[in-house]
């Protein structure tokens, strides 16, 4: 035991001697951070710059970050620095010190003054403050919540069930338990397609981030003012259900054979497979949402994208199992679930269009 301990001292005092040491001795190492985009001219100009700079100083390391693939690293950077959101998704930018300069030429008229002032006062300094790492980047619960339950209320995907629940009772009116398992494998058939579906939009927006370089701030303003648009439409059906010519729901040419799909449902099977086949009825009048928080979702990486994704999908299918039990336990039967949705219909919308419009409005003042 005495050894053992004595071990522990020897590794503790050992450290500390490295740690002083170390502490005590700066080489006046100067870092840089650039990013750039691969398709910027002005980037590789400011590039050779730096290549010169880094042949004339030994001392000098350049950290070089393609822009797009960096998201959370620069959005880090943009808070550090307190860079104005106006300066925010312009390349090349450069930090270095204290200090961070946009486009080429301040990089190309500062850089070499700033290196050797800061690799003096690192010099002269025995223990310069280290940069912090990148911190994870998190999508905002209140941005998840709200945009599932969008589509969670979405009165077209309580229809759907509402129909197939319906088609199952009136053939086999003492069968609840065929009727729970084909709610359940319908609502999995949903489940399983619209994660692929979001997958798909997730690998579409990295695909037109990562080939046009569109700017991180810019490209979330959008997602937002799509939000506001999807809101106000969904208000529009709440106070004018149908005006305009067009529903934020199924369009009405596509019911009558989204109809004859469902009702000639039988089995638990073929409730599975017409959860698949519905699925991209349901699409339109879904995606919306689906759409913005696939584009928040794609600065993430896809480990990463996987537990948001899992959890949006768990609410979004919420209520169709929620009226599938209620139907199977008895507590309301099909048809009075029926006229709930009915009656309330143009109140889901209003849910709906006042959630969207809320969270696009605080994505566009940043709050979110």
């Amino acid at each position: 035991m005495n050894k053992i301990l004595f071990f522990f001292i020897s590794v503790l005092l050992l450290c500390s001697f490295v740690y002083a040491d170390t502490e005590t001795k700066n080489t006046g190492k100067v870092e840089v951070k650039f990013f750039y985009s691969t398709s910027c001219p002005h980037c590789t100009k400011a590039n050779e710059t730096l290549l010169e700079l880094e042949k004339k100083y030994d001392f000098l390391e350049i950290k070089r970050y393609v822009f797009s693939e960096n998201m959370d690293l620069i959005m880090q950077l943009y808070q550090q620095y307190e860079v104005p959101s106006q300066e925010w998704g312009y390349v090349p930018i450069l930090f270095i010190g204290e200090k961070y300069y946009i486009s080429t030429s301040p990089i190309i008229q500062n850089i070499e003054t700033d290196i050797i002032e800061l690799h003096e006062k690192n010099e002269s300094e025995p223990n310069p403050k280290p940069n912090p790492e990148p911190s994870e980047t998190k999508v905002s619960l209140i941005q998840l919540l709200g945009l599932a339950l969008v589509d969670a209320v979405n009165p077209c995907e309580l229809a759907v069930l509402i129909i197939l629940m319906t088609a199952i009772l009136s053939r086999f009116p003492d069968r609840k338990d065929k009727a729970l398992k084909a709610g359940l494998a319908f609502s999995l058939a949903i489940f399983i397609m619209y994660t692929l579906f979001g997958l798909l939009i997730i690998l579409g927006f990295k695909t037109i981030i990562g080939v046009t370089d569109i700017q991180t701030l810019w490209f979330y303003k959008v997602l937002a003012g799509i939000a506001i648009i999807l809101g106000i439409l969904n208000i529009k059906d709440a106070i004018w259900y149908g005006g305009g010519g067009f529903i934020m729901e199924v369009p009405q040419r596509w019911r009558p054979k989204m109809k004859s799909i469902i009702k000639g449902t039988t089995s638990t099977a073929g409730a599975f497979v017409a959860g698949i086949i519905v699925s991209f009825f349901l699409t339109p009048c879904t995606a919306g949402p689906y759409f913005v928080f696939g584009g928040i979702l794609s600065n993430l990486t896809f480990l990463q994208v996987l537990p948001y994704l899992f959890l949006y999908m768990i609410i979004f299918i919420f209520p169709m199992i929620a009226i599938t039990l209620i139907t199977y336990f008895g507590f309301m039967v099909i048809e009075d679930v029926a006229g709930w949705r009915e009656k309330n219909v143009k109140k889901l919308h209003w849910v709906a269009g006042l959630l969207l419009v809320g969270l696009g409005i605080a994505m566009l003042m940043s709050w979110i």
